[in-house]
């Protein structure tokens, strides 16, 4: 077998990069064509690998009817005395869907509820905790711990927070869901978004929050987890689902 010489191989590595046959029609070499094929396929890889919406967004209609009326012997009426996460240029984006309603029975302490969802989380637009909205409305956090609530045989990680209302004391119960996890605080609840996002797309996001005034005559230290528990109970399977509990 012949041996190639130097001189041929550097000949070989010469040869332009786009030839052109006898009758005029290009001919594309080797090189070029692995140069595109790489490029073609790492556009492929790009494309595959970019995160994507992991929920649809629910229509505001839509959202609002999944929201049950009466739970247990409340009655929910439409109300703007709820604490409201701050105003911002990011604020249309934060949250697809915001509910606030008040919740009132006969007996029973009323009940503030926001419902904050979104069905992208990534970067800036993630749901705000309370730990922020109430300080940025002018009412501080005076205690923040722990929680956990139970539905059924499942639980899941909130927290319950104390807030000064000018005077009033207001307890707070809360969870944040980020896809099918619920952290508990800022700090994990950016990782748990980088985390969904690396691994499977973007995720959607929950702030589910209710509150009670202590100084209400009808409340009492369980008041809040009986009516998440009767919420829960009187909602459709398509709200758990989708919204409360991923």
């Amino acid at each position: 077998m012949a041996m190639l010489k130097l001189e041929d191989v550097m000949k070989l590595d010469e040869t332009p990069s786009a030839a052109i046959e006898a009758d005029g029609t290009p001919v594309i070499d080797r090189r070029s064509l692995l140069v595109g094929l790489s490029l073609v396929g790492g556009a492929v890889f790009s494309h595959l690998v970019a995160p994507r919406a992991k929920a649809a967004a629910i229509p505001e209609r839509e959202f609002q009817g999944l929201i049950p009326a009466k739970v247990g012997g409340w009655t929910s009426r439409k109300s703007n005395e709820v604490v409201l996460p701050a105003e911002d240029d990011l604020e249309a984006k934060l949250y697809e869907n915001l509910e606030t309603r008040i919740y009132e029975g006969p007996g029973l302490p009323s009940i503030m509820m926001l419902i904050a969802y979104s069905s992208v989380q990534e970067n800036d637009v993630q749901v705000h905790r309370p730990e922020v909205c109430y300080p940025v409305a002018g009412y501080p956090i005076l205690a923040a711990e722990s929680a956990v609530i139970e539905f059924g045989s499942g639980k899941i990680d909130a927290r319950e927070l104390v807030a000064d209302r000018g005077g009033l004391r207001e307890r707070i119960l809360y969870w944040v869901r980020v896809g099918d996890e619920f952290p508990v605080g800022w700090s994990e609840q950016r990782l748990t978004m980088a985390k969904k996002t690396l691994l499977v797309g973007f995720p959607d996001g929950l702030l589910f929050r209710v509150s009670a005034l202590e100084d209400d005559s009808n409340y009492t230290p369980q008041s809040l987890r009986i009516f998440v528990k009767a919420f829960y109970e009187s909602s459709s399977e398509a709200f758990k689902k989708k919204v409360l509990l991923g």
